[in-house]
């Protein structure tokens, strides 16, 4: 009879205390309490110490060491903790690897000796490719005396904490809290839609006090116009003298990349003489639920997928489309030789940015997305199908409104308005040419393609490296 053995992990010895006792701490306590031993929350609100959270006690950070715990970060706040427990003499630490998902990633800066602060040393926290701002900071660096690193959300090893306790300067997209590092904050976009203080869901206003702190601590925020400051500043409460107008540095990939040859180089040869490139913004997600979730191309009135494909094949074109990152996941179409998903792993595996096909395409379809101020800079033609845009206006709210007067583009509401916007967009007229240009002279600043190097320049300045 062979005998069975019992895997014994190391972590089955281990206790673990939760670093972060609010809401984040709840939610992974609920996650991870099967699996690991965790005996305590920490806390830096001194208001919580001896309290408790899910009948745990909540104790002092610097009780950690004394009672040999391992801690596992479970706030927004980890870039500043991992900063607070190297300063504690703590160099190992474990963080979720991702949330609804019971698994730990081991952080060990022990490998990296002491680690101090480099002067010239910027670190950018970089995101998914569907329009990171990162990537073409590191492309387009011309300054040879100060080091840039990129590291990726998605990665949170070692490498990634040990990058951003070296730098004196971190370039965030997301809004990360750098403690009392210099930093500068890229954020997503020109917001069509209303963020934050402005916004009329609760979700989101209910982030609004914590986002306008982290926001207030960031050394500067970049800016892509006077309209972009205004509009940010007031859905944030910040002062204007935060906003810096540099551009945005994925719009340099529009003027510098091969937008045709990354688009075959994703998809494979494309035969079709026109293109075209379908991106909605998210309805349904993770984090919110704005607008009608059947708002898409897919759901217009007298769709009909056959007479699509047909449409399409009939006069050449090839359909492009991607869901928002964020959009939960639903399938809009069938692949076919005239439609093709462009999917976050395709981007990834390709090591490409959304950005870089962008000058590849011949029209964008979109409704409320940043991309539609971004895609001005290409000057071709934009199909609007803002086919919520009563319930989204009420339920979200929009910046730019009224939505038809800002709007630079033909905007169909049905299947029979969306086939004849496409046709004359890209066969016709193009009667949308001077609003095009009038919008994105007051959206971008510049159009040159040349942002990053200003975003580089701007951290070169804060950093003081021309004394």
């Amino acid at each position: 009879m062979a005998l069975k053995f019992k895997v014994i992990r190391e972590c089955d010895y281990m206790k673990f205390v939760l670093f972060g006792a609010g809401l984040l701490g709840k939610s992974y306590y609920k996650l991870l309490k099967d699996k690991y031993d965790i005996v305590c929350f920490a806390d830096n609100n001194p208001s919580k110490h001896g309290t408790k959270l899910l009948d745990l006690i909540i104790i002092n950070p610097a009780e950690i060491i004394n009672k040999n715990l391992n801690v596992i970060i479970t706030s927004s706040y980890y870039l500043e903790i991992a900063q607070q427990f190297y300063a504690m003499g703590i160099r190992e630490f474990y963080i979720p690897n991702k949330y609804g998902i019971a698994e730990l990633s081991r952080i060990d800066l022990n490998e990296y000796g002491e680690i101090k602060e480099i002067p010239n040393k910027v670190c950018i926290i970089g995101h998914y490719n569907a329009g990171a701002l990162s990537k073409a900071l590191i492309s387009y660096n011309p300054y040879n005396d100060m080091e840039v690193v990129l590291v990726k959300d998605s990665k949170k090893d070692s490498e990634y904490f040990y990058h951003y306790l070296s730098s004196s300067l971190v370039i965030t997209q997301g809004s990360e809290h750098c403690g009392n590092k210099k930093s500068i904050e890229l954020w997503h976009g020109f917001t069509i839609k209303t963020l934050y203080f402005m916004s009329h869901e609760k979700s989101e206003r209910s982030l609004s006090i914590s986002k306008n702190e982290i926001f207030n601590n960031k050394t500067a925020v970049c800016s892509m116009s006077h309209l972009y400051s205004v509009f940010m500043g007031y859905c944030l409460r910040l002062d204007f003298e935060k906003f810096v107008i540099t551009g945005y540095p994925r719009n340099d990939m529009i003027f510098k990349s091969d937008g045709k040859a990354a688009l075959e180089k994703l998809v494979g040869p494309i035969k079709q003489r026109k293109i075209l490139f379908y991106a909605p913004t998210y309805r349904e997600s993770l984090y919110t639920n704005n607008g009608n979730s059947a708002a898409f191309i897919s759901d217009m009135t007298g769709f009909d997928e056959k007479i699509f494909n047909d449409f399409l094949s009939e006069n050449n074109i090839l359909f492009l489309y991607k869901k928002h990152t964020v959009q939960l996941s639903r399938k809009m179409f069938n692949d076919s030789n005239n439609i093709i998903e462009v999917t976050d792993d395709m981007l990834h595996a390709n090591d490409m940015d959304l950005y870089e096909i962008l000058n590849g395409v011949d029209g964008l379809v979109s409704d409320y997305s940043s991309i539609i101020i971004d895609f001005l800079l290409t000057d071709k033609p934009i199909i609007l199908t803002p086919l919520d845009l009563e319930e989204y206006s009420s339920t979200r709210g929009l910046m730019m409104e009224p939505y038809d007067a800002w709007m630079p583009g033909e905007i169909a509401l049905d299947y029979n308005q969306f086939q004849q916007a496409v046709s004359d967009s890209l066969f016709g007229e193009d009667k949308f040419k001077k609003d095009r240009e009038r919008l994105k002279r007051i959206t971008h600043k510049y159009a040159d393609g040349n942002s990053s190097e200003r975003v580089l320049a701007l951290a070169r300045e804060l950093l003081e490296l021309d004394k």
